[in-house]
């Protein structure tokens, strides 16, 4: 589920299935108003320097279901690694949408740093954008990083364009974020304080997402 071929995608995306599989566990039984989805082919398929082709599992989805009663999506990617909670992607004009307000509220309640992103979509994507091509725009994705690789995160996001990226001009990747698709995305690297650290913002949301903010 969401393995580039031949790297052992611990942290892309094995830890995001870990952790709605803990999700599951916490949630038996309770009759929670959730979706858990586990999407497969998310990664690229077809790949050229202008055009890559992915997110199969989750567009078939999409096309297939009816959204009228989701009200957000929390999409999980690299939740393996760092203790600050990334929300991407997420212009200037969406920072008040409800998708990220209630997650700032669960994090402000856990303590927990966190840092809105917008990264273009050559770049960098995931499932949620199969829901914002549906019209669902409270959809992002949830990733953490070590607290110390934020800056670099932002420094580099800050210097992206579109126009670079489609024309093959690619930044390098800070941190743990540049052991994505290599050889050394590996269970090793993994922090189970990391992964309970997302299962426990989840629940956090899903506790209280109903309430008005």
């Amino acid at each position: 589920y969401d393995a580039v071929k031949n790297t052992p995608a611990a942290n892309d995306n094995a830890s995001g299935v870990a952790v709605l599989l803990g999700l599951c566990r916490e949630l038996a039984g309770t009759g929670a108003p959730v979706r858990l989805v586990f999407f497969d082919r998310e990664e690229a398929w077809f790949r050229t320097p202008f055009l890559r082709l992915g997110l199969l599992g989750s567009l078939y989805y999409v096309f297939r279901t009816k959204l009228d009663s989701i009200a957000a999506v929390y999409n999980l990617e690299f939740c393996g690694i760092g203790d600050s909670l990334g929300v991407w992607p997420i212009r200037n004009r969406e920072r008040n949408l409800p998708v990220v307000k209630h997650v700032e509220k669960a994090a402000t309640r856990m303590k927990l740093e966190v840092t809105l992103a917008h990264i273009p979509w050559p770049l960098l994507s995931s499932d949620h954008l199969s829901f914002r091509l549906r019209g669902l725009s409270n959809s992002v994705t949830l990733s953490l990083l070590p607290s110390p690789q934020i800056p670099v995160l932002e420094a580099m996001v800050s210097n992206l364009s579109v126009p670079r990226l489609l024309t093959g001009q690619r930044p390098v990747l800070p941190g743990v974020l540049s052991l994505v698709h290599t050889a050394q995305d590996t269970s090793a690297q993994l922090s189970e304080y990391s992964l309970q650290l997302m299962l426990s913002l989840l629940l956090e949301l899903v506790r209280d997402y109903s309430s008005p903010l």
